[in-house]
Formats: C-alpha cells, sequence, structure tokens
C-alpha cells in the first residue's frame, strides 16, 4: 500500500477535497479497518476519522 498524504480527516472531505486526492481515497478505504461513528466513513488509518471505531473482521 502507498504512502497516504492526507492532511484532515475524510470526514471532513468536501466535493473539492475527494476530487484532489482520489488516489490517497482509494488507497486508504479499500482495505478498511475503521469505522467513523458520526459519518459511517471507513479507512484503513484510525487518524483519519474524527469518531473511529475498529470494524470486527467477519473472518474470525
Amino acid at each position: 500500500m502507498k504512502t497516504t498524504k492526507v492532511k484532515k480527516t475524510l470526514c471532513k472531505f468536501g466535493k473539492h477535497d475527494i476530487e484532489e486526492n482520489i488516489d490517497s481515497i482509494v488507497s486508504l478505504v479499500s482495505e478498511p479497518k475503521f469505522l467513523c461513528l458520526k459519518c459511517a466513513r471507513v479507512s484503513a488509518k484510525k487518524r483519519h476519522l474524527c469518531s473511529p471505531i475498529k470494524i470486527k473482521s467477519s473472518k474470525n
């Protein structure tokens, strides 16, 4: 997975932010491990969500 350079949480992204950071966003959400309780966005990294909880794996 390539390094992502997202300066704010995905929860705060607007349409313009999404368009400018689409490659970074795709890498963050392709294998999600966390879910935001406020907006239901997902991310592989906890720091990219404003109210994250760990997603329980369905493989267990």
